[in-house]
């Protein structure tokens, strides 16, 4: 079992990202049935690339959340811990909004998801930043990961 088809455990610190990851690849393999029934539209170049960038991204996605269960599992360093799953849930929120976005630039219809929406990513994304540039520690209990 791997990060795409493990089952999502709800209230665990990464069933957030397994939620997000497991909302893009349903609306990648939707958005792929359906331009695949598009002959001229699956022949464009830019759709093309836009399925190898979607593609990469929850892969990418999937290989964080994997080291954050990793992480969870095997180190003992709750700062690195909680980087790794802030990490994860930026990537598997990424992920679900550029699929989301695709779904809407190559068919023309929004499945209306919620989820990533009330997370505040950028927060995660300053935890992080301000982790690997100035070893700033993120705060534990109550924290915005």
């Amino acid at each position: 079992m791997n990060a795409l088809t493990q089952p999502i455990v709800a209230g665990q610190p990464l069933a957030k990202s397994q939620h997000d990851l497991h909302n893009a690849r349903t609306l990648f393999d939707a958005t792929l049935r359906f331009v695949r029934q598009q002959p001229p539209s699956s022949d464009d170049p830019f759709v093309i690339s836009r399925f190898g960038d979607l593609h990469i991204r929850i892969e990418v996605a999937a290989a964080l959340l994997e080291r954050a269960e990793d992480f969870l599992n095997s180190v003992d360093d709750d700062t690195e811990i909680r980087v790794a799953i802030a990490e994860s849930h930026l990537a598997s929120a990424d992920a679900l909004n550029a699929v989301s976005n695709a779904e809407f630039e190559l068919t023309g219809q929004r499945t209306a998801l919620h989820g990533s929406l009330h997370d505040p990513l950028r927060w995660k994304l300053h935890l992080i930043g301000n982790f690997r540039l100035n070893g700033i520690h993120p705060p534990s209990a109550g924290s915005v990961v």
